[in-house]
């Protein structure tokens, strides 16, 4: 049985014209509710990606060989959420090349998020943009008996989860006030 990963991706910074860019990637064919693996790579990866699927390049390029993603907004553009789901790890090539995308959109686009796998190892929160990544698996332990019990344990495992994941945005935004203060150190 595959195991599949949840990614819970947040954008940060869009405007109207990144939310044009993630219609154009994410809107599923008409009569779908979701897009498929070949689609987000053709429309992702553009001319670096293959002809048709190819299992191998997927684990190469998108971290998984398979994917498929859901997309939500709303139209003052402060909603912009994707959720994915991909086969037995974090589609990590592909949030790298979607915060790229994003980011020649609009140059501080990035983003946030959080992961699971369906047993929950792993999980943990990350963030992407055109020149930083930061990808970090939570290292808490989990009662599993009292998780599928307990909606409020359950709850209290999520909290961490964002709690990490805003901490890794702590440290991209003091990595860009560095690099504002300091530029000849990445040049």
């Amino acid at each position: 049985m595959a195991n599949h990963m949840e990614t819970y991706i947040t954008i940060k910074n869009g405007d109207i014209k990144v939310a044009e860019k993630l219609k154009e990637i994410f809107t599923p064919k008409e009569g779908e509710y979701q897009v498929d693996t070949e689609d987000l790579v053709k429309r992702i990866f553009g001319e670096d990606s293959p002809e048709e699927y190819d299992r191998g390049w997927c684990i190469d390029n998108i971290g998984a060989k398979w994917i498929y993603s859901e997309f939500e907004y709303d139209d003052n553009c402060e909603y912009i959420h994707l959720h994915t789901t991909s086969a037995w790890s974090v589609p990590q090539g592909l949030l790298e090349r979607l915060a790229k995308v994003l980011s020649e959109v609009k140059e501080d686009c990035y983003i946030i998020g959080t992961y699971e796998d369906e047993s929950y190892d792993p999980c943990g929160a990350f963030v992407y943009a055109d020149d930083y990544d930061d990808i970090e698996d939570w290292d808490g332990e989990i009662d599993y008996d009292k998780m599928w019990e307990d909606d409020e344990y359950r709850d209290e495992l999520y909290e961490n989860f964002n709690e990490l994941r805003d901490e890794l945005e702590s440290f991209y935004l003091e990595y860009l006030t560095d690099k504002e203060e300091n530029p000849e150190d990445y040049e």
